[in-house]
């Protein structure tokens, strides 16, 4: 079985994880083990879009983790025997000027100057959902990120749909949460931004006034071993 593993202290991980009869392979890995916690699973997704995920516990906050560091053997033994379950995630992806950023958590618009406030429209299915919004931005969450940044700009947990949160805006209103085949779009009116997109520090966008972002459902999904 070819597996690859991502995260903290890899290179003695994978010793073991070899030790137990696991061959690595970095380039078409059956299954990725997470090793570390929240973030380390959404840069093993990003590395290896749509490969399984064993999430194992390195780190104090790990939610999404399944497994423990101690239970590695037995977990071997069961990917092994086919003793497991696969449970699926759906991702969204924003489309700015045709280039596609993918989001297992969620994605944002943030301004890009914390002194100063971006000003922004918000659609939902080409309807204006938000209006003249000034504020330091917008989150938009999957069920799978709505235990994380989107909790913290006062949504709840929920299990299907597209979740919308402004983030820290002049006036206070609740988080929605739009059907999952929704389309969400964001319009900058002043002020620069930026597009981010889960924990990925390298991979934000610039966005200027004018520009419009779209964000939707991805076709691909993330897949966990459970």
């Amino acid at each position: 079985m070819k597996v690859v593993a991502v995260g903290k202290d890899v290179d003695s991980f994978e010793k073991a994880l070899m030790s137990y009869g696991l061959e690595i392979d970095r380039k078409n890995p059956e299954f990725v083990f997470s090793y570390g916690g929240d973030g380390a699973i959404l840069f093993s997704e990003r590395l290896y879009p749509g490969v399984p995920k064993v999430t194992v516990r390195c780190s104090s906050k790990c939610n999404r983790c399944e497994f423990d560091p101690d239970d590695i053997k037995s977990t071997v033994d069961r990917l092994k025997s086919g003793k497991y379950d696969i449970k699926e995630y759906m991702k969204i992806e924003a489309d700015f000027n045709g280039k596609i950023v993918v989001g297992l958590n969620e994605v944002q618009v943030h301004n890009k100057l914390f002194t100063k406030a971006v000003r922004f429209n918000v659609y939902l299915d080409d309807e204006l959902l938000y209006e003249n919004v000034i504020g330091d931005g917008v989150a938009i969450s999957t069920p799978f990120g709505s235990t994380a940044y989107y909790t913290s700009l006062g949504g709840d947990k929920f299990e299907k749909g597209i979740g919308i949160a402004l983030n820290n805006r002049h006036e206070w209103v609740n988080p929605v949460v739009a059907s999952e085949t929704s389309v969400v779009e964001i319009e900058i009116l002043r002020e620069d931004a930026y597009l981010l997109y889960d924990n990925d520090e390298e991979g934000k966008i610039l966005l200027k006034k004018g520009d419009r972002v779209s964000v939707r459902k991805h076709d691909g999904v993330a897949k966990f071993v459970v």
